[in-house]
């Protein structure tokens, strides 16, 4: 079995308008939004004005939102209990595992064929 606890897919499907974005994040100041995305004060004032954005702006803003950060809260939640349940497995696993040797190793008392004498006479 292998982890994935992290994929392009996690990524939002839809993303609210830019006035809703800008309303949950208290309506910041052009200029620190300009700084945030790396466009200038005229480019967020346009989007201010015009009430719309380039979906990486989008994007950007929305993780900094409520929802974006619970989205992110609950995606490393869900890796966390991911994670946890698979070593409990491979704990499980393991102990299995020990169990089966330590009952072969019972079985033959002999040891191994190229295993030295102890005890033997030197006969020569």
């Amino acid at each position: 079995m292998t982890l994935q606890l992290f994929s392009i897919e996690h990524g939002p499907t839809t993303v609210p308008v830019w006035h809703v974005l800008l309303e949950d994040l208290a309506h910041p100041p052009a200029r620190r939004v300009a700084r945030v995305l790396g466009v200038g004060v005229r480019t967020v004032r346009r989007y201010n004005s015009t009430g719309r954005a380039p979906r990486p702006c989008l994007l950007a803003l929305f993780w900094l939102t409520r929802w974006g950060r619970s989205s992110v809260h609950a995606q490393a939640t869900n890796d966390a209990i991911l994670a946890c349940t698979y070593v409990e497995a491979l704990r499980l696993r393991v102990g299995q595992l020990e169990t089966e040797v330590c009952r072969l190793a019972a079985l033959s008392g002999h040891g191994a064929a190229n295993s030295p004498r102890i005890g033997a006479s030197d006969g020569a």
